[in-house]
C-alpha cells in the first residue's frame, strides 16, 4: 500500500475536525457576553437598573393607585436592568431568561397602568 501526501493530509484533517466536534461549544450568549457589544449592553443593563431605583424613588413619594403602579414599574425595570447587566456574570448551566420578569409580571404592570388611565 502506497502512502501518499494527499492521503496524510486527509488523516491529519480528518483528526483535527474529530478533536474540534468534541470540544464543548458555547452557546451564542455566552460568546456575545464576552464581546464588546455585550460589555456595553451589560453597562446598559447598569442604567436601565439604576432608573428602576429611581422610579423605586419617586414612588415613595407617592399615596394610593399611583404609588403601588410606581413601585411595580421599578421592580420590573429592575429586573430586566439586572438580567442585562449580570450577562457577563453568568454561571455554568445558569440563563439570562431566568432572571429576566415574566410574562405574568408584565401583565400585572399593564393592568395597574390602565387603572391608572380611567377616569
Amino acid at each position: 500500500m502506497k502512502i501518499t501526501e494527499s492521503k496524510i493530509r486527509q488523516a491529519i484533517m480528518k483528526n483535527i475536525l474529530l478533536e474540534v466536534a468534541d470540544e464543548e461549544r458555547e452557546s451564542e450568549m455566552r460568546e456575545f457576553s464576552r464581546s464588546r457589544s455585550g460589555k456595553k449592553m451589560s453597562q446598559a443593563g447598569n442604567k436601565i437598573s439604576s432608573a428602576g431605583s429611581a422610579i423605586f424613588g419617586i414612588a415613595e413619594d407617592q399615596t394610593g393607585n399611583m404609588s403601588r403602579t410606581l413601585y411595580t414599574i421599578a421592580e420590573f425595570i429592575g429586573k430586566l436592568g439586572d438580567a442585562l447587566s449580570g450577562l457577563n456574570s453568568l454561571e455554568e448551566g445558569s440563563q439570562m431568561s431566568e432572571t429576566l420578569p415574566t410574562v405574568g409580571e408584565f401583565r400585572k404592570l399593564v393592568k395597574e397602568i390602565a387603572r391608572l388611565e380611567k377616569p
